[in-house]
């Protein structure tokens, strides 16, 4: 069981690190990813992308919600809707799983909460992002054995990327035998 974890400070890359990767092995993981919702320059929103193509929204300014992150409304039934079964129909066919994000917005999902830890526990291969400083709810999970923290920056990028990869891929090809145990728990 492996799981990569990619921190880091909003807007330096992690979604667009997990989708490289995901593009990278076209088809292998499940999951989902949050795109930022723009009105031209403005970001107005964060919308929910499943890698089965189903689309909802996370998280508007100015939504009618009583859950709030700064000036985001939260939208939980949407994001249970669509990630829920998406990451359960993956657990159960032991596809390896991307998780983009684990933040606050989706933290307001007490489902989501619990169905994190059966993944830690049961997932074979586990890509995840999350913000750094690391969010205390989860800072438990991410010190678990197997878990690799990577903490992205502009300047690894690259480095984090063909890491990643090279990981991924060493899985593929040889399940956890594939994954080493001698990798550090941070890089």
């Amino acid at each position: 069981m492996a799981r990569l974890v990619i921190l880091g400070r909003p807007g330096v890359g992690k979604t667009t690190l997990v989708k490289r990767v995901a593009e990278y092995f076209p088809g292998l993981f499940q999951g989902f990813y949050t795109e930022e919702i723009r009105e031209g320059h403005m970001r107005t929103g964060f919308r929910i992308v499943t890698l089965s193509g189903k689309r909802g929204v996370l998280a508007t300014k100015g939504g009618a919600s009583p859950l709030r992150v700064g000036a985001y409304a939260v939208f939980v039934e949407d994001f249970e809707r669509l990630v829920l079964p998406e990451l359960e129909n993956a657990l159960k066919r032991r596809a390896p799983l991307l998780v983009d994000e684990i933040g606050k917005m989706e933290l307001f999902s007490r489902n989501f909460r619990k169905l994190l830890d059966i993944l830690w526990n049961e997932a074979e291969f586990l890509l995840a992002t999350s913000r750094f400083p690391e969010i205390p709810e989860v800072q438990e999970l991410f010190a678990r054995p197997g878990t690799l923290r990577f903490f992205l920056t502009p300047k690894n990028r690259e480095e984090v990327f063909a890491r990643v990869r090279e990981l991924v891929g060493a899985f593929t090809k040889e399940g956890a035998r594939g994954f080493s145990s001698r990798v550090p728990q941070q890089w």
